[in-house]
Formats: C-alpha cells, sequence, structure tokens
C-alpha cells in the first residue's frame, strides 16, 4: 500500500491491515472474548431485545467518535503534510 495514500484516505486495504493488526495482539483478543461473554450474560438478564438495542446505539455512538476522531486527525495529517510541501 502506499504509505502517503494510507496516511490521508481511509480506504478498504487500510480497514484490512487494522483488522490483522488487531487480531495479532492477544490482549486484545482476551478482551475481545471477555466482552462477547459479559454480553451474552447480560443478554440473558435483560433479555435479547433490550440488549440488541442498547448495543446497536452503543456501536453506533462508538463508531461515530472513533470516526470524527479519524477525521480530526486526517485534517491535522493533511494540514502537516501541506505545510511541508
Amino acid at each position: 500500500m502506499n504509505k502517503l495514500s494510507s496516511l490521508l484516505y481511509r480506504n478498504e486495504i487500510l480497514d484490512a491491515e487494522i483488522e490483522a493488526f488487531c487480531v495479532s495482539d492477544p490482549e486484545y483478543m482476551q478482551m475481545k472474548k471477555e466482552f462477547y461473554q459479559a454480553a451474552e450474560k447480560i443478554a440473558r438478564q435483560v433479555g435479547f431485545d433490550v440488549y440488541d438495542r442498547f448495543e446497536t446505539c452503543l456501536y453506533a455512538y462508538l463508531y461515530r467518535t472513533a470516526d470524527l476522531y479519524y477525521l480530526f486527525g486526517l485534517d491535522l495529517r493533511q494540514e502537516l503534510l501541506q505545510t511541508f510541501l
């Protein structure tokens, strides 16, 4: 992958590389496992429909937050590159 374009633009190749990077981290994989175990327990206690609505809202919020952090950083990277070029 062109490193410059990976700094400037979000794309499917970058997403796949990030996913592969995350999966290679044992701590991440352990946290993921623990999260899904806890989520299953909560879903059994409150009911799937209630938990599903909560999880849908939570992920939408977290994804949007991550996107905004990414876009904020992307803007900073573009400003830096424009300054140097």
